[in-house]
This record gives structure tokens, sequence and C-alpha cells, in this order.
């Protein structure tokens, strides 16, 4: 760690501003109800990190006049849920854009130890993991300077109104906008798709963000990810890396748990999917809103948790969830709406879910692509998040964990991690605690 961090950081605000749409929303757009899928997604925050090395000091002019039209665009982020809980009010209300200046700590020093007080100081007051999107902006973003130059842009997005695929097209369009680049307008999946009230109110799903986590980061690279491919040769045909990956966490996390508590217990994975390119006509990738959908994978008995089994497994579920009809598939997704929140009220589940290709590494606003981008520490216990790294071999897995099991299951995954990655993921790793 540099010393530099440990010294006291300070945040200076240096505007704080609403950017509306850079044209009217027309009337026949202006309100709508929220997609099935919407309205069984958490009201969480997704927050987002993106590291930039510019010293330009015209960042923030170029970021705000192009959020301005993107956000033409892109008009429902521009306005507010209302108290239905599934009414969008696309009245032009505007997005929260803060700049900021951050004393006593310089970028590489971030970098090299992005601890969760000073991830607090990246993003707009109480939108970092915020909930209840309900009157509030559905995003908020922040460009903040570090001393001796670089950057942090952090976007903060309602769930409510953006899954990650959402969230990763937005960033696109935004940045391809400020590059002057034209894009075509995405499609609005709550306007686009058949319609299916829940016919009942959805009781919010309570995920508790009030217990001391531990998140790490771990790398594994193109090598990491043959040695996994090599150990199922055999046992699955074509393991993709996020199955091997995927599968490895959840098995490491069952040890932790088994030698934690001295005897197995049964568990159970839910892998978040994007549908969009599983349906039929599949829908195209700048398709905004939710439209991700999860399968369960289960363990009853120890024997089952081997690596060659949990990915047979990951595979099948994958297979499983293609989809014929939209129509006949969004009403089984209606009817199965109480197992969601069983599911996810259950703390004792682990959930996963993969931010698809290079598309954090790829965000030029005009001053180049960023050095890091990832999400912030995540405050929910027993969660993976995968990302592929920059030349597309690898993948980055952030890991939120209770400290005792964190420190098991760091003891189980770094065998499975190259030497060379040990000290990059050890310098990458930060804590609530």
């Amino acid at each position: 760690m540099n010393s530099s961090c440990k010294v006291t950081i300070e945040m200076e605000i240096i505007s704080e501003e609403i950017i509306k749409p850079s044209s009217r929303t027309p009337d026949h757009l202006k309100t709508f109800k929220l997609s099935l899928l919407d309205q069984l997604t958490l009201h969480t925050y997704a927050p987002i990190i993106l590291l930039y090395e510019s010293k330009t000091v015209t960042c923030s002019d170029v970021l705000k006049k192009s959020l301005s039209e993107t956000l033409t665009k892109y008009y429902p982020f521009a306005g507010r849920l209302s108290e239905d809980g599934i009414t969008v009010d696309c009245n032009d209300e505007g997005v929260v854009f803060v700049e900021a200046k951050i004393i006593g700590c310089r970028l590489l020093d971030f970098v090299h130890n992005p601890n969760y007080e000073t991830q607090s100081l990246l993003f707009p007051e109480g939108y970092l993991w915020k909930g209840s999107c309900v009157g509030y902006s559905f995003l908020a973003a922040q460009a903040t300077y570090f001393e001796c130059g670089g950057m942090a842009l952090t976007i903060s997005m309602s769930h409510k109104v953006a899954d990650a695929p959402t969230l990763g097209i937005f960033l696109s369009d935004w940045a391809a906008i400020a590059r002057h680049e034209v894009r075509p307008p995405p499609m609005i999946l709550a306007t686009s798709i058949p319609y299916f009230n829940l016919e009942y109110i959805m009781p919010e799903i309570e995920l508790d963000m009030s217990e001391p986590l531990v998140t790490k980061r771990y790398v594994f690279d193109a090598q990491d990810i043959a040695r996994l491919k090599q150990s199922v040769t055999g046992l699955v045909e074509n393991p993709t890396k996020i199955a091997l990956v995927t599968a490895l966490l959840y098995k490491c996390a069952i040890n932790a748990s088994t030698t934690k508590t001295g005897s197995f217990k049964s568990t159970t994975l839910i892998q978040l999917v994007n549908m969009r390119p599983r349906v039929e006509p599949p829908l195209p990738d700048n398709s905004i809103g939710n439209f991700t959908w999860y399968f369960t994978t289960s363990n009853r008995d120890q024997s089952e948790t081997s690596l060659g089994n949990l990915v047979t497994q990951l595979k099948k579920g994958i297979k499983e969830l293609g989809v014929s009809g939209l129509d006949d598939w969004l009403l089984s997704v209606r009817e199965s709406a109480n197992n969601v929140k069983e599911l996810f009220d259950n703390l004792d589940v682990y959930r996963c879910s993969h931010v698809r290709g290079r598309s954090f590494y790829q965000m030029n606003f005009g001053w180049g692509n960023p050095i890091w981008g990832t999400i912030a520490d995540v405050l929910v216990k027993n969660t993976f998040i995968l990302y592929d790294t920059p030349d597309g071999y690898g993948v980055e897995a952030v890991v939120s964990l209770e400290e005792d099991h964190m420190r098991l299951f760091n003891e189980e995954v770094m065998d499975y991690v190259s030497s060379k990655q040990n000290s990059q993921s050890a310098s990458m790793t930060r804590s609530r605690i």
C-alpha cells in the first residue's frame, strides 16, 4: 500500500448540477409502466467506477454536454418513478452530475488501495448502493480529479430501469456522443415488448447491507483459464471461461463454508443471465431496461461439488434458459415471481452475474480508454461479479463474503491463481472492515 493513502483524504466539491435532456421528450412518450422484469427487479443502484489517466481540464464540459444529448435518447433515465412503483414519469427532470477534486490521494494510490471509504467519496452523496429510487434521479454521475492528474468517472444507476447490459450500452453511447459519433437510438423494452402486470404489489426484496463484509478481486489470466479447462477435460465439452471461474468460486466458497462450520451444508447458486440473445427472435443488443433472468444450481451432497460437476450443472442451466415464445416465457416468469423474492431474501445462497465483454475498457470519451473499470465494493454477502479482462482472455472476479468466510475462501482460491497474479490480486484487495 502506498503510504500517501494513509493520510487524511478529503473531497472538495467543485459543482453540483442537474443535467436535463438536450431536447424535450415528446408528449406521447411522457408516461409508461415498467415491464414485468423491471417490476421484479431490485431498487438498488449499481455503482460503476472508470479510471482515466487524462489530465485535461475540459473533461466535465464534454461529459455534461454529451450526457445531456444522450439523455434525449434515453429519456426514461431523466424521469422519475412514481409513488405506485411501476409508472415512469418521463418529465425531463434530469440526472445528478457532480464535479469534484480529491485531496490526499493520487490516481495510482487509489488503484493500489481502492478502499471502500475512498470509493464512497467518488460517488454523489447518498448514491453509492442507494436503495429506493422513487422520487429520485435514476442516474447519478461524478467526475473526480486526482492530485497530480487523472480522473475517476463514476455512475450509479437504478436497477429498476437498467440491468448490466443496459448500463454498458448507455455508457458506450454516452462516450460515442462525446466523440461526436452517431449511434442509433436504443429500444426501450418497457414500451416495445408485451406488457404483463404482476397483478399485485411485489414486496421489496430486502438485501441486508449492514453486516461487515470483505470484498476482494481476483484476476484469472489466460494461463489460469487454460489450467481450469484442462482439469475438466473429458468431463465437460468446450466449457466457457465464465462457467469455469464461476464453478471454481462456488466450489471454493462451499469448501470454505464447510471448513468454517465443520460440516457440509446444502447450498444454492443463483446465476443471472442476459436473456436478449436467448429469445426468438433475439432482442437487439441496445435494448434497454431489465431483460435478465436466472437459473439455480443446488448441491445437496459434498460429492456434487467437484469442479467438473459444477461446470456441467452451469452449462445445463444455461442451455435450459432458451426461450421460443416471448409471451409464454413472460407468463411463466410472472407465475414464478414469488420464488424470486424467496431466493433473493435468503442470504445463505450465492449470487453470480457476468458483465459481458470488455466494454468498460472501451469507454473513450475523447481522452483515451480507462485504465481500470469495475464495480464498487459489493455490500451483499455471498456475491460474485465477473468481468472480462482488457485482453478478452481472462476474468476478473469481484467476491464479497463475511470476513471469516473470506479468509478461508482466499486460501482455497489462491491455489488456482498464477503466482504472477497473486501480487496483483492482493494489491486490488479492499475491505469494509
